[in-house]
């Protein structure tokens, strides 16, 4: 089996499910549910009701569950990522340009600036993405 097409599935699967959360999802879905469409039209809309029923799940997981849903279903999308990449390597081909334009057009995005002034006791925290504070 083809390592290229196998990173290529992971990565695939893990960019579906880490998009289902963000402001990304509806472009990467399209992106998807357009590559089904062209390499696998006969299945395009169960892979549309598996999308949505995917990121259901994933959004109403518990906190405590939901590094294991996300990886359930990142193994999910990935097995069906490889099985279409091996029936046709034109659909690995288009969904590699797919990713890169993807990553290229989130490269773009604009530089947001934080100001702070804190005085006498005062904090400040300030964060462009996640924040964990442990206060000793």
């Amino acid at each position: 089996m083809d390592p290229t097409l196998i990173a290529l599935a992971s990565a695939g699967g893990t960019a579906v499910v880490s998009a289902m959360a963000t402001d990304g999802w509806e472009t990467l879905r399209s992106g998807v549910v357009t590559l089904w469409r062209r390499f696998r039209p006969d299945s395009a809309a169960e892979l549309e009701r598996d999308l949505e029923a995917s990121r259901s799940a994933l959004l109403a997981a518990p906190d405590t569950e939901s590094q294991p849903v996300r990886q359930a279903l990142q193994s999910a999308w990935q097995g069906r990522m490889l099985t279409l990449f091996l029936e046709d390597r034109a659909a690995a081909t288009e969904f590699e340009d797919m990713l890169s334009k993807l990553a290229e057009a989130g490269s773009h995005r604009r530089n947001v600036t934080f100001n702070a002034e804190a005085r006498d006791h005062g904090r400040v925290y300030q964060a462009g993405g996640n924040q964990f504070i442990s206060e000793r």
